[in-house]
């Protein structure tokens, strides 16, 4: 398991975005936010941080309950997060 990984890639290895540029492209919109503040694709997430995540009308948030950097199959993402 990573010790530091980028939000951008933290969201496509949960599946949350279909791929790493789509994630990339929803931090710098301003999609993407940790603590009510947006965040930068490059910064790094950690555990027990909540990401909420805006896909128009919808604001999903998720904690973080583990960080990967690979991508994984849907039914290994509830180890990861928590709606």
């Amino acid at each position: 398991m990573a010790e530091d990984v980028r939000v951008d890639k933290w969201l496509w290895a949960v599946r949350i975005y279909k791929t790493r540029s789509q994630a990339s492209e929803a931090c710098r919109k301003g999609h993407v936010s940790i603590g009510n503040l947006p965040v930068k694709p490059s910064r790094a997430v950690h555990l027990g941080e909540v990401v909420k995540v805006r896909k128009s009308p919808v604001v999903r948030s998720f904690k973080i309950l583990g960080l990967a950097e690979k991508r994984m199959s849907a039914k290994l993402t509830a180890d990861f997060l928590k709606m």
